[in-house]
Parts: structure tokens; sequence; C-alpha cells
């Protein structure tokens, strides 16, 4: 377990009930995602229809970037292969002549 999720199971009330969802049963999971969903429906009641906004806004920028970081890895994995392939192919030109 990494120290990121030991640090979350110290958190008060969210961390019990992620560690339980996590370790506890197997319904645990259905529970925790039901009481994150009566969170956010009390926070919308109590902050309204803005806290939806600013809410999406925030998962657009987080998938965007999870995008952005996927394909990145994916170029510079192929950019180190074509360099190593690029030195091979230097090394056996220089031996012919």
């Amino acid at each position: 377990m990494t120290a990121i999720a030991r640090t979350f199971f110290h958190v008060p009330v969210f961390g019990w009930l992620l560690k339980d969802a996590v370790h506890g049963a197997v319904d645990a999971k259905y529970y925790f995602f039901g009481n994150l969903v009566a969170v956010l429906a009390v926070l919308v009641y109590m902050v309204g229809y803005p806290l939806l906004i600013v809410l999406a806004l925030t998962m657009a920028a987080a998938v965007l970037s999870m995008i952005l970081i996927l394909t990145a890895t994916d170029l510079i994995d192929q950019r180190t292969r074509r360099t190593k392939a690029h030195a091979t192919r230097t090394a056996a030109l220089a031996r012919r002549a």
C-alpha cells in the first residue's frame, strides 16, 4: 500500500469510510458510493448549482490532463525506441565504411 493511500485512511470520517470500502465487506463499496452521492446532494442543496458547474469544470480538466499524460507517455516511449534504433543503424553503417 502506498503512503498516499495510508494518508487518506487517517482522515477522520472519510478515511474510515474509504478503509471500510477497500478492506471491508463486499457491499461496503456500494455504501461508500451511496454516502458520496448523499454528501454531494447535501452540498448542492447548501451551495447550489454553481457547485455542479465547478465540479464539472474540475473533472473536465482532470480528464484532459489524464489524456495528455497517457498520450505523452506513449510519445516518450517511442522516442527512446527510435533513438536506440538510430544508434544501432548508425553503428552498423560505421562498421561498413
